[in-house]
């Protein structure tokens, strides 16, 4: 491998030149799934029932006075989940003209309030009208009144944590609180925390007693669910180690990044102590606090090289910011607790941009919604600028012969970098092979099957002897400063936590957490040599295991790495004609070569009434060549853009390769890197792809890769149907934040590929400059 020592590259679009307008389209074709005749007729029935139903219990609602409007559960078959065929239904169930539709529960039930009865009318009439409307009640596969999701009563664990419905209005949601809270005081119901969690969405943590105020509570009409939640913990078992390490001490003169350890306190060991911030967020007093767990992290964080033996950092430390958010075994506390002092520490810190939270639940994520917990980190990074690194969280299956768990709640962020566990030695009796994912850790996908977690890093093996449970730690600190073993995802957590540090801290430029996930993302590497297929490296690993800042920040010769980081919006699109690629990568027969990585993260809206599609939009990127520029006949109603491209072929589409180019098994060591376009998947806000040239197959290479063809580069937006009409509604430009990571390089290490791609862009009339980066002493551990 060249040395790396080139900066890489920041570039922007060509004003006037590379933005594009949205143009119409679509397909009007009936699709396969819309019934007639009788299977027509037996949807018509069923549905006609359900909406008497619904009249029903709509007429003893109004009897019964109540205060909130009534809600009902429209279901929406799969094939008809497209926005075309969904907004039909929209705007069936807004037919009086009001903005009914609230949201949506699991992944394919849309929330709608019903206030009249005119409204179900003409739900039953629109059905009625059978053929005329087979489309519309086809997408239908049935209407309920809303039921909240109420666990059963327990009463080893009679604590709830309950949310309530969002009307998507300001007075509503604060008339729902009021009355919740009247009806728990009425109900002899004790709410312990009331706690926000987002701009929209307050979790209340309540204790039920007995059968009777559970089904009191779910009868209440603005309860969206009620849930049993279970106390966080941060354990520690603990082996000895013969390790020894030197006490590092600060420079007085020097300048260091910040890490915000949110965990249970950072203990004043020989170790730690010269590298804590003098300031300190304390939500629990000195008297109540375990410093074992936040100790242990904060010593990876600081020592993970010199403990380690490696030289992953690019610097000789980093300051330790005391944040004790949790109070360690002292006594017991809950998620809901947990958030609320995490947004305190975070709102009240808003200098620390990097937050280490190696603490959460237990309790596994979903499939079809994404939890409030995770929902919660969003908002607090969104609202303050700064940028969490979560642990992924574990289980024990392993010891009992079963599958890995699903990531916990918490870890279901989408705006955080969630971190995984790999073991990097095998003990007699480990489970995991070196490099192989963690027994303990917890796999993807997350909700709406996004990757996660993000990356992994080394955080121990375990395995079982003689039914005892044997574990091969990863060291650090101990309260009395000596150095013992411990296993989990809270400790592969904080090595990424110092390289994102590192990295934000030596690029000399504003705070950007989209741009150091991006990067991050972008430069993970899978382990050489595992022998697995690529879905289960994605699911067990995320996008692989991140290396140094330094290796991030500088390019070799041989390759380039350009950042194009930009706001989209909605109506338009960005489509770049002869995107820069170097000629020095054309083979011998005339045809073009190389390997390029691309990495497109958006900072997709949000919206937590949306359950399984939180995700309101998207980001779509292209990369490939075409043949020629065309003119195109913009007097046609749905022709916006003058200019084209002519044959064009994107070659980010896994379809174009070989087969044994999909991730199988490594065969010539860029397979450690790839994530193939499968995985890049609509709406979801990360997106990966690795490709070398030499795996197109023949014919594929015949007729897209020819050094006679150009470049180019297209980045468009989607959002969903909800997102616009919200944006409609309260009258704002919808649009999102994207950064787009490209590197072109030469897998033979010999063309001047930073130079010829240089050279280009400025012969293109791209603007274009070097990351800049601070001035800093380098650190090597020999």
């Amino acid at each position: 491998m060249s040395e790396k020592y080139l900066p890489i590259k920041i570039f922007e679009k060509r004003k006037d030149y590379d933005d594009r307008s949205t143009e119409g389209g679509g397909d009007s074709h009936e699709g396969s799934w819309v019934l007639h005749g009788e299977e027509l007729n037996k949807r018509v029935d069923y549905l006609s029932k359900n909406v008497n139903t619904i009249q029903d219990s709509f007429q003893k609602w109004k009897e019964n006075k109540r205060a909130l409007p009534m809600i009902i559960s429209t279901t929406v078959i799969d094939k008809a989940i497209a926005k075309t065929h969904r907004g039909r239904i929209v705007n069936l169930l807004e037919n009086d003209g009001k903005d009914n539709v609230i949201g949506v529960y699991g992944d394919r039930q849309l929330l709608s309030m019903v206030t009249e009865e005119r409204l179900l009318s003409t739900i039953s009439q629109v059905i009625g009208r059978r053929e005329d409307e087979a489309t519309l009640i086809s997408s239908i596969s049935g209407i309920d009144v809303f039921s909240p999701c109420v666990e059963p009563y327990d009463s080893d664990n009679n604590v709830y944590r309950v949310r309530l419905c969002d009307y998507n209005d300001f007075d509503l949601n604060n008339m729902a609180k009021i009355l919740f809270e009247q009806s728990c005081e009425a109900a002899g119901i004790k709410i312990h925390s009331k706690v926000r969690f987002t701009t929209d969405m307050t979790i209340y943590r309540v204790t039920i007693d007995n059968l009777e105020q559970l089904n009191a509570m779910g009868e209440f009409e603005g309860v969206y669910s009620a849930e049993k939640t279970y106390p966080i913990m941060a354990t520690m078992d603990i082996l000895d180690s013969d390790n020894v390490v030197v006490v590092k001490q600060p420079e007085e003169t020097e300048e260091y990044p910040v890490v915000g350890v949110l965990d249970t306190g950072i203990a004043d060991i020989p170790y730690l102590a010269p590298w804590k911030e003098a300031v300190v967020h304390e939500n629990y007093p000195k008297e109540y606090q375990d410093n074992s767990h936040g100790s242990f992290v904060a010593g990876i964080i600081e020592y993970g090289d010199e403990l380690n033996g490696t030289n992953i950092s690019a610097l000789s430390g980093v300051r330790l910011f005391n944040a004790v958010v949790h109070p360690g075994n002292t006594m017991t506390i809950y998620p809901e607790e947990l958030i609320d002092h995490v947004r305190e520490a975070v709102e009240n810190n808003p200098e620390i941009k990097i937050w280490n939270l190696s603490l959460g639940t237990t309790m596994e994520s979903e499939l079809d919604e994404f939890s409030e917990f995770g929902m919660a980190l969003d908002n607090i990074q969104d609202e303050n600028n700064v940028l969490i690194i979560k642990s992924a969280g574990n289980c024990n299956n392993f010891a009992k012969g079963l599958p890995k768990s699903r990531i916990s709640k918490t870890a279901d962020s989408v705006r955080s970098l969630v971190v995984g566990s790999i073991a990097e030695t095998q003990g007699e009796h480990d489970y995991a092979e070196p490099n192989m994912p963690s027994p303990f850790t917890r796999v993807g996908p997350g909700p709406a099957s996004i990757v996660k977690p993000d990356l992994v890093f080394y955080g121990g093996n375990a395995g079982v002897d003689k039914g005892k449970l044997v574990i091969n730690g990863v060291p650090s600190f101990g309260l009395d400063g000596n150095i013992y073993k411990n296993v989990g995802t809270s400790f592969s957590t904080p090595r990424v936590s110092r390289i994102a540090a590192e990295l934000a801290f030596m690029m000399h430029e504003d705070f950007d957490a989209l741009l150091i996930r991006a990067l991050m993302i972008h430069y993970a590497k899978y382990p050489a040599d595992i022998k697995m297929k690529m879905t289960d490296k994605v699911a067990q690993m995320g996008f692989g295991m991140p290396v140094g800042a330094n290796e991030i920040l500088y390019n070799s010769p041989d390759e380039i790495t350009l950042i194009l980081r930009d706001t989209l919006e909605k109506g338009s699109f960005i489509e770049m004609f002869d995107f820069p690629f170097p000629t020095s990568l054309v083979d011998e027969n005339g045809f073009f070569r190389g390997q390029i990585i691309l990495t497109l993260v958006n900072k997709s809206l949000v919206d937590e009434k949306q359950a399984g599609e939180y995700c309101q939009s998207n980001i779509d990127v292209f990369f490939g060549t075409y043949e020629t520029e065309k003119e195109r006949d913009v007097t046609k109603p749905t022709i916006k853009n003058p200019r084209g491209v002519d044959d064009n072929q994107n070659l980010l589409s896994d379809s174009l390769y070989s087969a044994s180019a999909k991730g199988i098994h490594p065969i010539n060591g860029f397979e450690r890197e790839c994530t193939l376009v499968k995985y890049g998947k609509k709406f979801h806000p990360v997106k990966k792809y690795a490709i070398d040239l030499a795996d197109m197959t023949p014919s594929n290479r015949d007729k897209w890769l020819p050094s006679t063809r150009k470049w180019y580069l297209k980045i468009e937006g989607l959002y969903r149907d909800f997102i616009e009409k919200e944006a409609v509604k309260k009258d704002f430009q919808l649009s999102q934040e994207y950064c787009m990571i490209l590197t072109i390089r030469d897998p033979e290490h010999t063309a001047p590929v930073y130079d010829e791609v240089t050279q280009q862009l400025t012969n293109r009339n791209f603007i274009h400059h070097d990351v800049r980066v601070r001035n800093v002493v380098h650190v090597t551990n020999e």
